[in-house]
């Protein structure tokens, strides 16, 4: 007489097609949450750069409008330090109407030579 309880029972465990579809699965997870955490990382770098680069182009404005004001039209450009990266900015002032000036500052990266801002509007003359 045999024992039953040595015979072959197919009902306990994973087959290992249950199992390749389980690691499917997990591995496509992991890989989805990967790109998502590296592409918010990539988001949160760019956002910083562009929140200094638009003070940069802030304060060109400012400068515009208290102790350098544009005179005619012109082209200006500079390179400014701010928060431990060298910016370019380069600035175009167009006379538009009688008491204003047009204007368009872009900010670029040094290190990548990238626009990462511009600033468009309009001064009034002094």
């Amino acid at each position: 007489m045999e024992n039953s309880s040595n015979k072959f029972n197919p009902s306990k465990g994973f087959s290992l097609l249950e199992v390749a579809v389980a690691l499917l699965i997990l591995s496509t997870s992991v890989v989805a949450i990967y790109q998502f955490i590296s592409s918010t990382h990539l988001s949160s770098y760019q956002l910083h750069d562009r929140v200094i680069a638009r003070e940069v182009a802030n304060n060109r404005v400012a400068l515009m409008q208290t102790i350098d004001p544009p005179l005619a039209d012109r082209q200006r450009s500079g390179q400014v330090t701010m928060n431990g990266k060298d910016w370019l900015w380069e600035e175009t002032t167009s006379k538009t109407t009688g008491d204003l000036f047009g204007f368009s500052i872009a900010v670029i990266n040094k290190e990548t030579q990238q626009t990462v801002f511009i600033r468009e509007g309009y001064i009034a003359k002094q």
